[in-house]
């Protein structure tokens, strides 16, 4: 493994002997690394690295090169890796047996690795994969890539079991609990065909609350129930919301086509700083939901209102009022900057 690597040969020599300590105990470490550490991924892609150029991967510029346009053996035949998870699509049964498994064993035991047949499985393309939380399956007219059943059931035992310890809590408490959880599974898999996906959720989860409310109130009727939790919000009846906090609609999450990267560019290549700024911007346009505040970020350039610096990933952005609202300032768009939260309080501090 450490001659395959051409920096950071000392770093990594040091983190595999390093050790660890368990419960205030040290022990040294004999064999492996401890499974969804830090530096499981970082290893594994270090010793993998080459499968995906197996069966003519990649062009000889770098991008991919499509299956159907490859030749003899390598005709059909699609690899696809993420640190020690691979699928490979090639056209029949005994392609795979015969030609795939026998060169994805011999890559591995020049590395002394070798496939685990337990989790090694041939299926066809009609009965699906699952892969990295998603199902990709072929279907009579498409090809569709969905979210995975079992993490859409486990995703609603999450929420369920949020609720249950939000038994007592105010609405405006559950709704600040539920919201990120929603957001964050909803943007993971916002890439692939989940609308259906997203459609069942919101009726599980509004089940879900419903119940939470007549807990809550198990005196009063449904109608007294419906209009101390539930509004009608635009186009949506039945929102669950209660001051100025409503619950996220799965539906609302926009489905957005992932552009893959071009070819072997690399964030620290100086010639491709416009590149990986335009994906950044198509980033942060395609997770913000709200009109106003995306519109904001195109007037403003995705920089900062104050210091001008570009918003990177993470960064958290706050909403400034040019005129504050105790001096008469209104939520008007022209009266709204959008600025980093130290470049926000940092002003404060000089301004009031």
């Amino acid at each position: 493994m450490l001659q395959r690597l051409p920096v950071f040969t000392t770093t990594i020599r040091r983190g595999l002997k390093a050790g660890g300590v368990e419960l205030g105990h040290y022990r040294d470490t004999e064999a492996g690394t401890p499974q969804g550490g830090g530096a499981s991924p970082l290893l594994a892609n270090i010793a993998l690295d080459g499968m995906e150029r197996l069966f003519e991967g990649e062009e000889t510029k770098g991008p991919p090169q499509r299956p159907s346009w490859k030749t003899g053996q390598n005709k059909g035949i699609s690899l696809i890796r993420y640190a020690d998870d691979r699928v490979v699509v090639a056209p029949s049964r005994t392609v795979l047996e015969h030609y795939v498994l026998p060169t994805l064993a011999r890559l591995l035991a020049e590395r002394g690795l070798r496939l685990s047949e337990a989790k090694t499985r041939i299926v066809h393309s009609t009965e699906g994969v699952n892969f990295l939380g998603f199902e990709s399956r072929r279907f009579p007219r498409a090809w569709l890539t969905q979210p995975q059943k079992a993490k859409m059931l486990g995703h609603y035992r999450t929420i369920t079991t949020s609720l249950h310890q939000h038994k007592q809590s105010p609405a405006v408490q559950v709704i600040h609990a539920l919201n990120p959880l929603m957001r964050g599974w909803g943007n993971y898999y916002r890439h692939c065909a989940a609308k259906r996906a997203f459609r069942k959720l919101d009726h599980f989860v509004w089940h879900a609350l419903w119940r939470w409310a007549k807990r809550r109130h198990p005196n009063q009727s449904a109608q007294w129930v419906r209009q101390r939790y539930f509004r009608t919000v635009g186009h949506r009846q039945g929102v669950f919301a209660e001051a100025q906090a409503q619950i996220l609609w799965y539906q609302d999450i926009p489905i957005t086509r992932y552009p893959k990267v071009r070819g072997k560019s690399s964030p620290r290549n100086p010639a491709l700083q416009g590149y990986w700024a335009q994906r950044e911007q198509w980033r942060q346009k395609t997770l913000t939901i709200k009109p106003q505040r995306k519109n904001l970020l195109q007037a403003q350039d995705f920089r900062c209102g104050l210091c001008k610096v570009p918003f990177y990933n993470g960064d958290p952005i706050d909403d400034h009022h040019l005129t504050p609202k105790h001096k008469g300032g209104d939520d008007r768009q022209e009266n709204h900057m959008l600025v980093h939260r130290w470049c926000h309080h940092a002003h404060h501090q000089r301004h009031g």
